[in-house]
């Protein structure tokens, strides 16, 4: 036994020096093989029960060959979508009993970062990567899952090794621009989400619903964020004929900042201005906001990341595949008839 003053953890050699054996022959204990004999077996688990060993996971992945870890990387964890799809891939894989690990890496969707988490990951043996968010380029990717399986989440790729979680973007952005023609609205504007992913979609979608009814769709810079939605909304507000009576916002956040600054401008949400949002995030529920949006089932999408990741793991033959899930449209009170 060690002393009691002596806090340091106890190791492989420690448990082989208690039992008086060979490190390997531990190994061999940890592994459950059926070389060791039943008297050396006692042994090494008395002596891993005496000190209390308990193996590093390094040493579970040298012993067993798998790390039990994936690797998620996103350009920002804390972002209200990214963050309930992250509860989701947790949730699945508590509740699937996987002993699957997340480690998340976020940044600013910064190529030289996003590489540099993606070697890091492959460098602690992960068994997969999940990438949200990502800027990393297409053939990055495809190289990337050349060495672990890939998972996409809200951006698609056909690769073989990829699999690719994504809502019909573009089907949401017409969902929207359609829902506030309906309401009668004519002149309608949308704010981009930049060169975020699915920003493109949602706009084509969009404008292609405007069109359909006649309308003008009017297209101003923004990104996935209150401050774009803010410099967006300002632009609105500086147009010669005056702010339009509908406005599309590329992402729930992106709404609630134009929301913001349309009513610091003197602009009141709905009578004046209508607006929809795009996620269906937490915060869009909140009584004081209640956010016309179209809903991405955000969980939904996580535990499917999860599932293909637990897939792919247990079968080497098995092929990304591309989820396409269906947006829908939550009607609340930031939207009105003309």
């Amino acid at each position: 036994m060690p002393d009691s003053g002596d806090r340091r953890r106890p190791t492989i050699r420690d448990v082989a020096a208690q039992a008086g054996v060979s490190k390997s022959l531990v190994s061999l204990v940890l592994r459950d093989s059926p070389k060791v004999s039943e008297g050396s077996r006692a042994a090494v688990l008395t002596a891993i029960d005496e000190l209390g060993y308990r193996p590093s996971a390094t040493a579970r992945s040298l012993v067993s060959g798998r790390s039990g870890l994936i690797g998620i990387i996103t350009s920002n964890a804390l972002d209200f979508f990214y963050f309930e799809v992250i509860e989701g891939v947790s949730a699945h894989l508590h509740g699937a009993d996987t002993n699957l690990t997340p480690l998340i890496s976020h940044g600013t969707r910064d190529l030289a970062a996003e590489a540099t988490a993606a070697d890091r990951f492959l460098e602690l043996r992960v068994e997969s990567i999940m990438l949200m968010g990502s800027s990393m380029p297409n053939a990055a990717i495809e190289q990337l899952a050349t060495e672990v399986p890939v998972v996409l989440v809200g951006r698609y790729l056909e690769c073989p090794g990829v699999d690719a979680i994504t809502t019909d973007d573009t089907r949401g952005g017409y969902l929207a621009g359609r829902h506030l023609t309906d309401l009668g609205h004519r002149r309608v504007a949308h704010i981009t989400g930049g060169d975020g992913n699915g920003a493109a979609e949602r706009e084509r979608g969009f404008r292609t619903a405007v069109e359909e009814a006649g309308g003008e769709a009017i297209v101003v810079d923004g990104n996935y964020n209150m401050d774009g939605g803010r410099r967006g909304a300002q632009q609105l507000i500086d147009l010669p004929g005056g702010p339009p009576t509908a406005v599309f916002a590329a992402n729930d956040l992106c709404a609630i900042g134009a929301m913001d600054q349309l009513r610091r401008s003197g602009h009141r949400i709905p009578e004046d201005i209508s607006i929809i949002g795009y996620d269906d995030i937490e915060l869009a529920q909140l009584a004081g906001i209640d956010l016309t949006t179209i809903n991405q089932p955000t969980r939904q999408m996580g535990a499917t990341a999860a599932a293909r990741i637990i897939k792919r793991i247990e079968s080497a033959d098995e092929v990304g595949q591309q989820i396409l899930i269906e947006p829908a449209l939550r009607v609340r009170s930031t939207t009105r008839p003309l």
